[in-house]
């Protein structure tokens, strides 16, 4: 029972936020269709997301990583997005993961599933940054946490760095280049 609380604490502050929201906003301030390169560093590695917006507020995604360490971390979901003013947009996310590293050497890796909320807002007009919690729940809860700063240089593409707090791998920053379509 101690294990769902932190899901349950996370599940209610987001409604409670997002039940102060005005019900007229709507539509979305940032792009969620878009194709992602992702280079984590320390240790080294690559990565790939996607998503497709498949209603006005809501879009799916997947996304791939390894360190080239017998290590992955696979994951595919939905989400949803809602506008909070015209320069922020809070999201959530509920996906299925298969992660396999150091901790959990099983061959199929390990099967968990995330649910996260975030917020990403416009502090510049090219310039956005944003943060995200969650829980991973698998055999014991790992909690989600990260902060990013994204720069759209134009319509065609926009480079980002990601500080993963607290997660699967902990005290990991990644640069990413994410090409909209």
């Amino acid at each position: 029972m101690k294990a769902l609380f932190p899901t349950k604490l996370l599940c209610s502050a987001v409604l409670f936020a997002a039940s102060s929201l005005s019900t007229t906003v709507s539509a979305a301030n940032f792009p969620y269709d878009y194709f992602e390169v992702r280079v984590p560093l320390s240790p080294g590695g690559l990565g790939i997301a996607g998503s497709q917006q498949i209603h006005p507020n809501a879009h799916i995604m997947a996304e791939a990583e390894s360190h080239f360490e017998n290590d992955w971390i696979i994951g595919a979901g939905i989400g949803f997005n809602s506008s909070v003013n015209q320069f922020t947009d809070i999201t959530g996310q509920i996906k299925l993961l298969s992660f396999k590293n150091e901790e959990n050497n099983s061959s199929m890796g390990r099967i968990a599933s995330e649910l996260n909320f975030g917020l990403s807002a416009w502090i510049l007009p090219q310039l956005e940054t944003g943060g995200q919690v969650g829980v991973i729940s698998a055999e014991e809860d790992i909690t989600k946490f990260s902060l990013y700063a994204r720069l759209h240089t134009g319509d065609a593409f926009s480079m980002g760095a990601e500080w993963r707090i607290k997660g699967i791998n902990d005290q990991t920053l990644a640069f990413s280049v994410r090409y909209p379509f």
